[in-house]
């Protein structure tokens, strides 16, 4: 069950601090990851008033996230392809197909910890009141603009 707990923290802190502050973005899906972004840490570094040591934190987690991002897809033209021929086969090859799945929860486990602790070391720089407003902004959103992809 530690896979399971570790990939749920990820994905949950992941979505919970990048993707839900960056959802306010307001239309702006154009331009690289790196774009998005360095233009998420200048929406939340406003919207939370962050200090010097708290905007490098973040940037910290920008960075973290990015990094993550490359590994993953790495190798995705190689995966999509080795997929597509699995699927031309009259029966899909399931070790195959496993050892795939097991190479990226791998590479998920082996960097969950680095992500965490940038994420957690943003989340502990920030003040009460910033915590406060950063949940209540997340809590909204979730609750308001469940399975949509961008939030008002």
């Amino acid at each position: 069950m530690k896979l399971g707990k570790r990939t749920l923290i990820v994905l949950t802190a992941g979505t919970l601090l990048i993707t839900g502050v960056s959802a306010c973005n307001h239309g702006m899906y154009h331009g690289s990851a790196e774009e998005r972004g360095e233009w998420i840490v200048q929406k939340v570094g406003k919207e939370l008033e962050l200090n010097e040591t708290q905007r490098t934190r973040l940037v910290e987690v920008k960075d973290e996230f990015l990094d993550m991002r490359t590994t993953m897809r790495s190798d995705r033209t190689q995966i999509q392809q080795e997929v597509l021929a699995m699927l031309q086969q009259p029966t899909l090859d399931r070790d195959k197909m496993n050892t795939i799945v097991k190479q990226k929860i791998s590479t998920i486990n082996s960097r969950s910890p680095d992500i965490i602790d940038a994420i957690g070391n943003f989340y502990d720089s920030l003040d009460d009141s910033q915590r406060a407003e950063l949940r209540e902004f997340i809590e909204h959103k979730m609750e308001h603009h469940h399975g949509h992809r961008h939030w008002n």
